[in-house]
């Protein structure tokens, strides 16, 4: 699009014959727009590192209890060194991967059937509303005594978390799809699967990706619980463990360990969700 202009100044225009033209950035500003983004980033996460530095350094806090950034990251090479880590991580990966997958699933297809299909409504939606406010830490008790405090106790909770996030958002996202895409499908005579899986389910993905970032903070949440209270391996296990024995470094490790994967996972739901909402044109996709 060309616009006529007068004066014309830097940062993507150029002039020709009394036009202005957007053009790409020069390499110089897209360089600086690059730098202060990385800064607008950075600088808090830099500031806190330098706080904390300082406040252990200087006894704000209490230096036996509450290890600084730089011997923590001393700490995090030598158990990544000798795979102490690894095998934490290993483990609490595992148990969330899996409590995770299964309290998606069955969370997204049951609350898909219960907002498509009014007798699933009326005969599983009032049992599942009354459980849902049930806090799922409150499960912990019964899950030991009917599963023990292996591995399916552990799985059983996260996926209760997991389960009654998607359950609701899907439920939701079904019954608010448009309803002039609804009346246009019955009139071209589409089955009620089409209806289904062509209509309205996409109109209920973005909700559902969004319930499931939700979900898996919530997963995490869960799963060190679990690893506190019964457990002898795993990241919250190494949390509390290292408390209970003024291992500040470890406890610390621990818990950086845990924030780092939490992002990356969160990211990986983002890219999932950007892949499979192209179609949609939201106001700031970044």
């Amino acid at each position: 699009m060309m616009l006529p202009v007068e004066r014309i100044q830097s940062g993507g225009l150029h002039r020709r014959r009394g036009y202005a033209s957007f053009v790409p950035l020069r390499p110089n500003a897209a360089m600086a727009r690059r730098l202060i983004r990385i800064v607008q980033y950075a600088a808090l996460p830099v500031f806190l590192l330098l706080f904390w530095e300082e406040a252990v350094h200087f006894s704000w806090v209490p230096r036996a209890l509450i290890a600084g950034p730089s011997t923590v990251l001393v700490r995090f090479a030598e158990m990544i060194g000798d795979g102490t880590l690894f095998q934490h991580v290993g483990v609490s990966l595992s148990r969330l991967g899996a409590g995770y997958l299964i309290g998606t699933v069955s969370g997204v297809l049951l609350g898909v059937l219960v907002g498509f299909r009014p007798l699933a409504a009326r005969s599983v939606e009032p049992t599942v509303l009354l459980l849902i406010p049930v806090p799922p830490i409150a499960w912990i008790p019964l899950l030991i005594i009917l599963l023990g405090i292996g591995e399916s106790s552990k799985i059983a909770l996260i996926s209760i978390g997991s389960f009654c996030t998607l359950f609701l958002q899907a439920a939701y996202g079904i019954r608010t799809g448009d309803k002039s895409l609804v009346e246009m499908s019955h009139a071209l005579n589409k089955s009620d699967r089409a209806l289904l899986w062509r209509v309205l389910f996409p109109g209920a993905l973005p909700g559902i990706l969004a319930s499931m970032r939700i979900a898996l903070a919530l997963s995490w949440t869960l799963l060190l619980a679990s690893e506190v209270i019964a457990s002898s391996s795993g990241l919250g296990w190494l949390i509390w463990d290292s408390r209970n024995f003024s291992r500040a470094n470890d406890m610390f490790v621990g818990m950086v360990t845990v924030g780092v994967l939490g992002k990356l996972t969160d990211s990986a739901l983002v890219l999932l969700e950007a892949r499979l909402t192209k179609w949609r044109r939201a106001f700031r996709d970044q």
